[in-house]
């Protein structure tokens, strides 16, 4: 699937944030080279800092346009040199997806030749540059981290022992200086931004799936920034393994920061046992760890339960029967009023005499 412009990557940048480490920031290159027609560019790149989209190119634009508003530091000659790469990127990516095009059988229709790469910054402790590449969306070949050691995984894309060793000096030379030139640029640029901290809101909530009525405990922190987060959760003060947990993915909220949970599925006999469950919290925003506890509430009798719901069940009924017995008693009575018995047969006839007899008087 292809998404928008600067959107590109926003998904996969997201489900690789786990590989970087807690304290470290990084800056990737994430382009895309698009064979077929579509409306998107042929060619697009965005450069992010840590979760921060920085840079932005295109084949249209064919030039490094910047997504911050950053002062004029930025000479022309640096410029420069950042549309040449991203220019030899588009380039290479080209190359690379004609070599595969025939393995895939690809003659028409729309493909991707992706990739990223970039370089983190511990401290003043610098990586060495990283790479990754994909044909539509699959894995072709990468550069190990620490050795620069060229692993295609593919063989249309075998270097000879010359062009890996052409590589590495290029990318020893060029590439990851200016990445980690780039990046302490940005840091020092963008430092309210990417060197904030939030601190984390954490709740500890027990719910039902309406579904499966299945029980569950889950530890909700958010609000946070940055991304790294540890979350442990204990029951009655002993940490529950790994294994019973599941860890939600990393979220980010609209305001820029992130969310992330851990659930626990409990049984109803686990419930009935009453356990404290405690969610435990460390972020570099806080000086020391953060922890929040649940606690079930008064437990209550079954029978005394049982015999409360049958009386309030006889309650509503006998009210119920006696509301219909009024209502009916209301019609009964409405229908009644204003209306006269007829006369009996004895009556009629004293009347009849009493008629005769006058007439015979007459």
């Amino acid at each position: 699937m292809v998404f928008s412009r600067s959107y590109t990557y926003t998904f996969v940048f997201l489900a690789l944030i786990k590989k970087t480490h807690t304290g470290s920031h990084s800056l990737w290159v994430m382009a895309t080279f698009i064979a077929g027609e579509t409306q998107f560019p042929k060619f697009s790149a965005v450069l992010m800092v840590d979760d921060v989209q920085v840079e932005y190119f295109d084949s249209n634009e064919s030039k490094v346009i910047m997504r911050r508003h950053w002062k004029a530091e930025d000479v022309v000659e640096e410029a420069d040199l950042k549309n040449t790469v991203m220019s030899m990127i588009r380039d290479h990516l080209n190359v690379y997806f004609q070599q595969l095009k025939p393995r895939f059988n690809h003659t028409g229709g729309v493909h991707t030749y992706q990739r990223m790469t970039g370089c983190e910054l511990n401290d003043e402790d610098e990586s060495p540059l990283m790479l990754w590449d994909a044909y539509d969306g699959i894995d072709t070949r990468s550069y190990n981290k620490g050795a620069y050691i060229h692993n295609p995984l593919l063989p249309e894309l075998m270097w000879s022992k010359l062009k890996i060793e052409a590589s590495k000096l290029v990318n020893t030379n060029l590439y990851q200086p200016l990445c980690i030139r780039t990046l302490k640029n940005y840091l020092q640029q963008e430092k309210n931004t990417v060197k904030r901290k939030v601190r984390p809101k954490v709740r500890v909530i027990q719910k039902t799936r309406p579904e499966s009525g299945a029980l569950q405990v889950v530890c909700l922190a958010t609000g946070f920034y940055p991304r790294h987060i540890n979350m442990t959760l204990l029951r009655d003060g002993r940490t529950v393994p790994e294994e019973y947990l599941l860890t939600g993915d990393l979220l980010p909220n609209g305001d820029g920061t992130y969310q992330q949970r851990r659930v626990l599925h409990i049984s109803s006999e686990e419930m009935k046992e009453r356990h404290n469950y405690t969610c435990t919290v460390t972020h570099t925003s806080l000086s020391n760890k953060l922890d929040v506890t649940w606690e079930p509430g008064p437990a209550l009798d079954v029978t005394f339960i049982a015999v409360v719901v049958s009386v309030a069940v006889s309650v509503v009924v006998l009210l119920v029967l006696a509301v219909a017995a009024f209502i009916k008693w209301k019609r009964r009575s409405a229908g009644l009023q204003g209306y006269l018995p007829p006369a009996s047969s004895s009556t009629l006839n004293k009347e009849e005499n009493d008629i005769s007899s006058s007439t015979s008087s007459l």
